[in-house]
């Protein structure tokens, strides 16, 4: 009896080893219960909200790479980007950019697609080339219909409505957060729905808001024609105002 004892809490001190052919915990009578009992591993939190920054082009429609006023748009759309990234994470925020390169082509559904996979939202940066100076943004206010013929997806139909309702009131914050750190330098032209652009009036809306499964704003940031417009962004003090601007609205959005 003693030495039954002794054996006993052997094994409790030394933790039970199965010998070889011994039926696993499944596979015991009752193990089902036993393991339905057991709390569910709680999912994997981010710790920061993750943003995406889209660098608008180059993309098969549109290399974006004329040269106006000394710089062309995808450089600038690419620089910004750059320094909006690294101004969110001095914020608090996680960022992706969209591309990895100035001139690598992504086409403008993937950079949605890119931007859904675990962002809170989406900013497209762009540069106009209108006439006019100043800033001006853009969000889906309908859905729309993709509509490039040659494309599988052709017909493809979005966003959501929860997607277009959550997008004004980024740009609007976005808008409040340029407007106070640009004053004095670049005016703000306004909040329009995508349906007032070119794209947006043909589609309903903007090829990246129709795929879109977040919220989405594209950004004119300044008019690359407008010689004033352009001298300010082509500056490094000018880039780096615009990107804590954006930053800023981003902020009065959503926390860090």
């Amino acid at each position: 009896m003693m030495n039954r004892l002794i054996l006993i809490l052997a094994t409790l001190v030394l933790g039970f080893q199965p010998r070889a052919g011994a039926a696993a915990l499944e596979d015991l009578p009752g193990a089902g219960a036993m393991t339905a009992s057991l709390p569910a591993a709680p999912a994997p939190a981010r710790a920061r909200t993750l943003i995406c920054v889209d660098p608008g082009h180059p993309n098969t429609f549109n290399s974006a790479t004329n040269m106006v006023n000394g710089t062309n748009e995808n450089r600038i759309n690419w620089q910004v980007g750059q320094r909006l990234e690294r101004v969110l994470k001095e914020k608090g925020f996680d960022a992706v950019l969209t591309r990895n390169a100035e001139l690598n082509y992504v086409e403008n559904k993937d950079r949605a697609r890119l931007c859904n996979n675990g962002a809170a939202l989406a900013v497209h940066l762009h540069c106009e080339s209108t006439p006019g100076t100043g800033f001006a943004l853009y969000y889906p206010d309908r859905p729309g219909v993709y509509d490039y013929k040659n494309d599988p997806e052709n017909g493809f139909r979005g966003p959501s409505a929860g997607v277009i309702a959550a997008s004004r009131p980024l740009a609007d914050a976005i808008a409040r957060g340029m407007s106070a750190g640009l004053a004095g330098d670049l005016r703000q032209q306004g909040v329009y729905g995508d349906s007032r652009t070119a794209v947006g009036s043909n589609q309903g809306a903007l090829t990246f808001s129709i795929f879109s499964t977040i919220p989405t704003v594209t950004i004119e940031m300044v008019v690359l024609t407008n010689k004033k417009d352009a001298a300010f962004i082509k500056s490094e003090a000018g880039q780096e105002k615009m990107a804590a601007a954006i930053a800023a609205g981003i902020a009065l959005y959503r926390a860090p």
